[in-house]
């Protein structure tokens, strides 16, 4: 009696079936990849608009607190001379006193920086204080990262009441004593960037605006009166 030996089939995979594989699995593999890739940049962004958010909203509160407290003194000017679309200048104080000395106090955009410095008073009385104007006794860098929002080239915006009506003040040049003198609404507006970002994003940088008004409503209309803030 024979015995016949079962003879398998030893074909294995070949080389075209191979490559075929290969590339199925690089085409799954890319797009997963795509996708985590997405999703790790669009985690970034949220964390870098949070932070830069959170940065600016202090920055923010903080002037609007200090200007909240400008009007120290009927017929006092808070916005002082000198002021500009990237520099404001305004005296601001609190306290229990009826008229409390203020300090001046000047906010700077230089370049991407927002700097602020606080100047002592050294003479005269409300509303006519003179103050310091060389040596700060407080310098503090508030931010970095700050530009204006496009298509702007200014962070503050002025306004002024005209026939009772809200109107802007230009402020492409250092405004005079008399035109400051007339200021009753400061609009602050800026774009702020995250510290660090992961990735190159254009849109992880955020606006942010607020405004304070020193007269919330127009006196009646006096050519030589002009409707001046704080009364």
């Amino acid at each position: 009696m024979s015995h016949i030996r079962t003879i398998q089939d030893e074909r294995g995979t070949t080389l075209m079936e191979l490559t075929v594989g290969m590339a199925a699995g690089a085409v799954v593999f890319l797009a997963l990849t795509s996708l985590i890739i997405g999703s790790m940049h669009g985690t970034a962004r949220v964390s870098a608009r949070i932070d830069a958010a959170q940065r600016a909203r202090i920055v923010l509160t903080r002037l609007v607190e200090e200007l909240h407290s400008a009007c120290v003194a009927p017929q006092v000017a808070p916005v002082q001379a000198g002021s500009t679309g990237t520099l404001l200048s305004f005296i601001h104080q609190t306290g229990s006193g009826v008229a409390p000395v203020p300090i001046k106090t000047k906010v700077t955009l230089t370049g991407n920086t927002l700097k602020k410095e606080d100047f002592k008073a050294n003479g005269g009385a409300a509303p006519k204080w003179t103050f310091e104007e060389k040596e700060p006794f407080s310098t503090q860098q508030l931010m970095t990262g700050i530009a204006p929002i496009s298509p702007n080239t200014s962070i503050f915006t002025y306004y002024g009441y005209s026939e009772g009506k809200l109107v802007t003040i230009s402020a492409l040049t250092a405004m005079n004593e008399e035109t400051a003198g007339k200021i009753v609404q400061v609009n602050i507006a800026l774009t702020a960037s995250p510290r660090i970002t992961p990735v190159r994003d254009v849109k992880a940088p955020i606006s942010v605006t607020d405004s304070v008004q020193f007269r919330l409503t127009p006196a009646s209309y006096n050519k030589e009166l002009a409707s001046p803030p704080c009364q």
